[in-house]
């Protein structure tokens, strides 16, 4: 038998393209349940991530690969601390704000096993308003109903803003609300990943890419963070954080009446375990109940996620006009106090509480909206649209 000139034998190999074949010796380490140096992991990280902002119709092949591994042997602090490095590595924009007191970002990594209204944004909002710096980046929806930028857009507030109104809103009325993907390119992509039709055959393998987000998000750059979860790996992260170089931070998984509702922050249905950052470095793991910050047990169905952004911005709202003061609004408060507590503006949760419900009941934290959507050059007919229904008489 003969065979064409040209023709290829069956068992040859073909020759991969350099992008790809570079992952083979990485992957193999994790599959032997190998921990990887910092350098293969921050190279690796960046590489991936490349990927994913270019849209390479291969990025979830590799993503699978990597992030399944690695979230199958179990990321260590080293890991994620190389990932949070890579990331750092692929942002647009840096800032430096001149304020005087510390500037703390909040965010959630979502996988709620209990769907909730938007908790952080509102948070965030009401805690400037009660004294603190304090800001967040969103995305769109990304496991929730309405993401962070999907709520903020709707209720007027520009989230694609320049970086020189966001350091202007930060510095002149201590607060912004930003779309992450400003800083991180690959972050609309990886959205768009998450939606696709493949995406419930490889996201399940994608908790250290949670955890990556979890630990490396801060578009700002502040050195202090709340940053909850929706699995119990709240030292892990704090420790990250103390590695990455972070003052102080707060890590928090909420829970329900047992450990099967599980969401990424301070719980009022039942107990948070949290995970605090000191300034010397140490990290501290404990656990608060809502009954020792001065609320009642909320109800799950009140706090559940409505279906439209309209709906989720409506209700954030009627919390900060003060006209709700259901469960939901606990539970926006309870997460204002950590912000509050964390800047220092509290000496203690509850004292962070009681400062959050004050700024809801004397108008600031509705003042507090107003001022963003003109500062951040958003839609003030859109919020005030919300308000004639919405703003308390």
């Amino acid at each position: 038998m003969s065979l064409s000139r040209g023709a290829a034998i069956a068992s040859e190999r073909p020759r991969y393209p350099t992008k790809f074949s570079w992952w083979s010796p990485i992957l193999a380490k994790l599959v032997r349940r190998e921990n990887l140096t910092f350098e293969e992991v921050e190279e690796a990280t960046f590489r991936l991530l490349k990927l994913i902002e270019k849209r390479d119709p291969e990025a979830p092949v590799v993503m699978t690969g990597f992030f399944g591994s690695l979230t199958s042997k179990g990321p260590t602090v080293q890991e994620l601390a190389a990932m949070s490095s890579a990331m750092e590595r692929t942002k647009r924009v840096r800032f430096n704000f001149s304020v005087s007191k510390p500037t703390v970002t909040a965010g959630g990594t979502g996988g709620d096993t209990l769907k909730t209204i938007n908790v952080t944004t509102p948070s965030v909002i009401l805690a400037a308003s009660a004294g603190a710096v304090a800001v967040k980046s969103g995305a769109k929806a990304f496991s929730s109903k309405t993401g962070a930028t999907d709520l903020a857009l709707t209720m007027g507030i520009n989230v694609y803003s320049k970086p020189q109104v966001v350091k202007k809103c930060v510095e002149k009325i201590g607060t912004a609300v930003w779309a992450s993907a400003m800083t991180y390119p690959w972050m609309d992509p990886l959205v768009e990943l998450r939606n696709s039709v493949v995406a419930p055959v490889f996201f399940p393998m994608m908790g250290s890419l949670r955890l990556m987000i979890a630990t490396s998000l801060n578009p700002f750059s502040t050195r202090r963070q709340v940053r909850g979860l929706s699995s119990p790996q709240t030292q892990l992260v704090a420790e990250v954080f103390s590695r990455t170089g972070y003052e102080r931070a707060l890590v928090p998984l909420g829970y329900g009446d047992d450990e099967s509702i599980r969401i990424d922050e301070f719980s009022n249905l039942g107990k948070t375990v949290v995970s605090e950052l000191f300034p010397n470095g140490k990290v501290e793991t404990y656990e608060v109940n809502y009954e020792d910050l001065g609320v009642k047990r909320g109800d799950r169905n009140e706090i559940a996620a409505r279906e439209t952004h309209l709906e989720n911005a409506k209700v954030a709202l009627e919390v900060l006009s003060g006209k709700d003061r259901s469960s939901r609004r606990d539970l926006i408060v309870i997460n204002s106090a950590a912000i509050l507590y964390l800047v220092d503006e509290a000496r203690s949760l509850r004292e962070g509480c009681e400062l959050a419900s004050n700024a809801i009941d004397e108008g600031t934290a509705l003042d507090k909206v107003e001022e963003l959507v003109r500062c951040s050059l958003g839609n003030p007919g859109r919020l005030a649209g919300l308000l004639r229904r919405y703003k308390p008489d």
